[in-house]
């Protein structure tokens, strides 16, 4: 998939020539669904998933993803476990082919969405990866300030009132 698939207009015209409005209809619905990713990082990641996908199924032009199958896409993703990538790589090139497929079949380009229903590796584990702070990292915060202390009492409840109201509490007696 390349940008380059997509002609350009002249920037200073606002009207299409004949030639470039037949150009425009002839463009492939692969390379129209990949020029309306707008994320620079999803399109960096779709374009290599892709290639990854069209290199191991010998695909050398955008129709050829009509003729693609789930076979195709189960095989491709046992070659991706087998190079032990993870499993979130794993989910973000499966999405990146269902996301071209959803618009093929919008387009009426294909019948099907062969990665539909091709299941995904499971996510590694129920947590995020953004850090979070322990009860006991918690509870020495709420602990810091010094109670002996006009200001330390002040700031003792405002940290318990800021932490209520993180933690989702609906009222707090500030």
């Amino acid at each position: 998939m390349a940008d380059s698939q997509l002609p350009s207009v002249a920037a200073s015209s606002r009207k299409l020539t004949a030639a470039e409005f037949h150009q425009l209809a002839a463009v492939p619905a692969e390379a129209e669904w990949f020029a309306n990713l707008d994320n620079p990082r999803t399109r960096r990641a779709y374009r290599a998933d892709l290639q990854d996908f069209m290199s191991f199924a010998g695909i050398a032009r955008p129709e050829d993803f009509r003729i693609v199958t789930r076979t195709h896409v189960l095989a491709w993703r046992k070659t991706l476990e087998d190079r032990a990538l993870s499993g979130a790589t794993i989910r973000r090139k499966l999405a990146a082919m269902s996301s071209l497929f959803e618009y093929l079949c919008e387009k009426n380009a294909v019948d099907f969405n062969p990665v539909k229903g091709a299941k995904r590796s499971k996510v590694e584990s129920g947590e995020g990866k953004t850090p979070a702070l322990g009860d006991h990292q918690a509870r020495a915060l709420l602990d810091a300030p010094d109670p002996a202390t006009l200001k330390g009492k002040r700031d003792r409840d405002c940290c318990r009132c800021c932490s209520i109201t993180v933690c989702g509490a609906k009222s707090c007696a500030c």
